[in-house]
């Protein structure tokens, strides 16, 4: 995948779209933790630490895809995000929506803040570690 700024990127969504995204990522840019790195190619938004996903945003065909990784390493943030309430579709650490306003954003702001990447590296190295034994 070639890399690609962020006006790219939004100017390659549909119209309808374009508006929700950059209302999600706003949202994750503002509260971001430093140390993480933002990353954009033909599919996908991300901050990363290293080559690991932190979040991520995408386009789907019908809805869009907010892979918010910390609520599945992390339990107490994944009960943060349970508690707001919101029925949406969602897998272990990936929340498709079709409206910003479906997300709980304050709740998100809030996960995305809590994990320092230097913490969120070292877990990740951890559990690696712990899947090899």
């Amino acid at each position: 995948m070639s890399e690609q700024n962020y006006e790219q990127f939004l100017n390659n969504l549909p119209p309808d779209r374009k508006a929700e995204v950059e209302k999600v990522w706003n949202v994750i840019r503002e509260n971001m933790p430093s140390g993480y790195s933002e990353e954009i190619d033909n599919k996908y938004l991300s901050f990363k630490t290293g080559k690991d996903w932190y979040v991520a945003l995408a386009n789907q065909k019908n809805y869009i895809s907010l892979h918010l990784l910390p609520i599945y390493i992390y339990p107490e943030l994944k009960a943060k995000f349970d508690a707001a309430n919101k029925k949406l579709k969602s897998g272990k650490g990936c929340i498709n929506f079709k409206n910003a306003e479906d997300l709980p954003l304050a709740v998100i702001a809030e996960i995305i803040s809590a994990t320092p990447a230097e913490s969120h590296a070292a877990k990740l190295k951890s559990m690696k570690n712990n899947k090899k034994a």
